[in-house]
């Protein structure tokens, strides 16, 4: 199932040119930020994290829309994207502001007892990594099966606790995505820059520990910032592209495909008058 949804993802990426944006338009905005708090510093450049979360969940609603329908041209994307762009946008800020008010909840004793900053990471990562494997499927589910804000979240943890070998292989099966991607750029650009990365050997812990923006800034140049941007386009616009994809293909399949169920053989026979007993 899984195997068999990720060759279909791939299929229709290199059949739609539309299916590319969103991964595409992701990465330029990022890679955007990074050249803008190298030259203007990270105010103006966290203001595009803004127009992302917004723009995003409009060119996943026509993606998924072509997906859910099978047509391919401009007109079926913007209307897909018009039509469940609120349907992705408000459960994606229920999700996050559940998974910020839990962490609220779990901070506040630590706090308390003083330990608050050596776990910090370790709580944001332990309430927000079970959040977001429960409701993953929150999107697919609101445009595929036209589900409500509440309701796409509630049927993306059913997805879930109905089918965890399934979902855990697909998960499993985009992290193998991502480490295919990012390892050949991550040395590619280790290689070009390596002069500039240099410093990095000698440092102790401690000191790339203290490592800052500003100071990481000052060794790449702005060729290096430059060619990150490059590197980083091309990473998340091929592995988001086939991650969400996949995620909608996989979706398809497992809760809109042939059912698995196999029917009950009922035995018995007719009467003389037609009437059907059960053994």
């Amino acid at each position: 199932m899984v195997v068999n949804s990720l060759k279909r993802a791939l299929v229709l990426l290199s059949k739609n040119p539309f299916l590319w944006l969103p991964g595409l338009v992701t990465g330029v905005l990022g890679a955007l930020d990074l050249i803008l708090q190298y030259s203007f510093g990270t105010f103006l450049a966290t203001r595009l994290w803004f127009l992302e979360a917004l723009l995003i969940p409009f060119l996943l609603a026509g993606a998924y829309t072509q997906i859910r329908s099978g047509e391919g041209d401009a007109s079926a994307y913007l209307a897909g994207g018009m039509a469940y762009y609120f349907r992705i946008l408000l459960p994606s800020l229920v999700i996050a502001f559940a998974v910020l008010a839990t962490v609220f909840l779990v901070a506040i004793p630590l706090a308390i007892m003083g330990t608050i900053g050596a776990v910090l990471p370790f709580v944001i990562m332990g309430c927000t990594i079970p959040l977001i494997f429960f409701t993953f499927f929150f999107d697919t589910a609101a445009v595929f099966e036209d589900r409500r804000v509440f309701d796409c979240i509630r049927r993306s943890v059913e997805v879930v606790l109905n089918r965890p070998g399934r979902v855990v292989g697909f998960f499993l099966a985009s992290f193998g995505i991502v480490f295919l991607v990012a390892i050949p750029l991550a040395i590619i650009w280790t290689s070009l820059l390596y002069d500039q990365l240099l410093p990095l050997v000698s440092m102790d812990p401690a000191q790339i520990q203290a490592l800052s923006m500003p100071i990481l800034n000052e060794m790449l140049g702005f060729q290096g910032i430059l060619l990150t941007a490059v590197m980083y386009v091309i990473g998340v616009t091929l592995a988001g592209n086939i991650i969400y994809t996949f995620k909608a293909v996989f979706y398809q399949e497992t809760c809109q495909g042939p059912s698995q169920v196999t029917p009950e053989i009922l035995q018995g026979e007719f009467d003389e008058k037609g009437r059907w007993y059960k053994y």
